[in-house]
């Protein structure tokens, strides 16, 4: 099976790393309930159709969606720099590599360096009222409303 990757205009395939062993489609229904945005979302619905969901690369994040205030990070995220080592977890260097369209992922000048949601989807939310630090899952702004009470199970949880 082969991922399709999208950029400035020409497609090209490019061989997944350890491809899905059915194409059923994954079921991310559990987390469109807060995160509808991505129903729509190029790379989600890319990876949706592949059968690879929210939970392969965010982890089961159960804490994070019973949290009604939203204060709890998701299991995994990743900072730009990490991006790229994700999206090798599945997607084989060699052949990302190999597109041309591809070269400014792997410029030495971080000034120029793109990552995968540069081009492939803008996977992130349109509006945030939850900011964290994606190395370490700790909440470092809060904007918008509360829906529980401070220091009920979902907001004093670690």
């Amino acid at each position: 099976m082969a991922g399709l990757v999208v950029a400035s205009g020409a497609v090209a395939l490019v061989a997944l790393a350890d491809p899905p062993k059915t194409a059923k489609p994954a079921n991310n229904s559990y987390c469109y309930v807060c995160h509808v945005n991505f129903q729509t979302e190029e790379l989600a619905r890319t990876h949706e159709k592949h059968g690879v969901g929210c939970a392969k690369c965010h982890g089961e994040s159960d804490r994070h969606s019973a949290d009604e205030d939203g204060l709890t990070a998701p299991d995994i995220m990743y900072a730009k720099e990490k991006i790229l080592d994700a999206c090798t977890k599945c997607h084989a260097l060699t052949k990302l590599r190999a597109v041309d369209e591809h070269e400014a992922a792997f410029t030495k000048d971080p000034a120029k360096r793109k990552v995968c949601t540069d081009c492939h989807g803008k996977h992130r939310m349109a509006q945030r009222t939850r900011h964290w630090d994606k190395t370490t899952g700790k909440l470092i702004k809060a904007e918008g409303v509360r829906m529980m009470q401070k220091d009920t199970p979902a907001t004093s949880a670690k």
